[in-house]
């Protein structure tokens, strides 16, 4: 019975987000990028996977598939996913938990990302370990590379 309720969730959301496809042809002057739909999922052992589409049911898709090559678990990258388009995404790690948002602007969407750290701290995960930014995805779906952290450590000398 539980199988057959996930399975109607899983439907049903797919036919909801399928409602959502013609936007992606809205503005047929739009660059491609603009009409695309990027889609950052993360599963809860932390793997993620990135993809950007014109259609939102084969970002999700190829995001899913993405994040099933990094993680070690067969089921859970779907568990956590963002969907923007032209914006930022940013996916956070905070000992086993997750933050995921996503926001055109990358000010807001890292203010956000404070934000819901601030709340999982004060209600729901008090001793939570720190966070880290596991992966930022620019407006044109591509991954950046987090900037590498000063130490406070000269680099080696040759």
């Amino acid at each position: 019975m539980l199988g057959r309720m996930f399975l109607r969730t899983a439907c049903a959301m797919a036919a909801g987000l399928g409602a959502f496809a013609h936007l992606a042809h809205a503005n047929p002057a739009a660059p491609a990028m603009e009409n695309s739909w990027t889609v950052v999922t993360m599963a809860s052992d932390g793997s993620w996977g990135v993809a950007t589409d014109i259609s939102v049911n084969r970002a999700i898709a190829r995001a899913i598939a993405d994040c099933r090559m990094m993680s070690q678990v067969e089921l859970g990258c779907g568990a956590y996913s963002t969907t923007v388009r032209g914006g930022w995404s940013l996916g956070i790690r905070c000992g086993r938990e997750n933050i995921i948002v996503a926001d055109r602007n990358l000010a807001e969407a890292e203010h956000r990302a404070r934000k819901r750290e601030i709340e999982l701290r004060t209600r729901y995960v008090p001793a939570m370990p720190p966070c880290a930014r596991v992966v930022t995805v620019d407006p044109n779906g591509a991954v950046v590379k987090p900037p590498v952290e000063y130490s406070g450590e000269l680099p080696p000398t040759r």
